[in-house]
């Protein structure tokens, strides 16, 4: 059953958008770039998550305001940010926290033929990355289901804390990357409970 589960999550991530943020019309937004706003938190938040995720610096594109269904109670407020590349940033305004990252769109871009790193060599980048992104992350790790799986050359790191019964969801860190170490998705509403 447990593994029914698994794959049941893992096609839901692929074959719906793990931002489940509705896209909203862009109009025309400004360009900012980090260094142009280097008082703006929010940009501070998505530049210090691309250092630590080693993601390149590109000018940002704001495009307003959203709410982030992923979220525990399904209408987290982010501001939502996209890269030169097409990354997407979701950063939660009152904490500064960059709660999602979807760059799915750029995985064709990535070759076919790129070395593979080891589920093992992935699953310990996820937890490296999960311990610099979530505060108190050895604390929660204890209380957390994992739920990873992978959908052939796609792995998804995912722990979950247990769902509460006002909970559309339950917090979560997930993310994912192609067999060569490229992130395409992260998400993380563990300080979010």
């Amino acid at each position: 059953m447990k593994k029914l589960y698994i794959v049941l999550v893992i096609m839901m991530a692929i074959a719906f958008p793990l931002s489940a943020c509705a896209n909203k019309p862009m109009g025309t937004p400004a360009i900012i770039a980090g260094a142009a706003t280097p008082g703006d938190p929010l940009i501070n938040a998505v530049n210090d998550i691309r250092m630590n995720l080693g993601m390149p610096d590109l000018p940002l594109q704001s495009n307003g305001m959203d709410k982030m269904m992923n979220s525990p109670n399904g209408d987290l407020p982010v501001a939502i940010y996209v890269d030169s590349e097409g990354r997407k940033f979701s950063v939660e305004p009152q904490t500064n926290t960059v709660v999602e990252i979807d760059a799915r769109s750029l995985l064709a871009s990535v070759p076919a033929n790129v070395p593979s790193i080891s589920q093992d060599e992935l699953r310990a980048k996820a937890l490296n990355i999960a311990r610099i992104t979530t505060p108190n992350f050895n604390y929660l790790s204890h209380s957390l289901m994992d739920e990873s799986g992978s959908k052939g050359d796609y792995y998804f790191f995912d722990l979950r804390m247990p769902i509460s019964p006002n909970e559309m969801m339950p917090p979560f860190f997930q993310i994912g990357f192609d067999k060569s170490g490229y992130i395409f998705a992260y998400i993380n509403t563990l300080s979010f409970k």
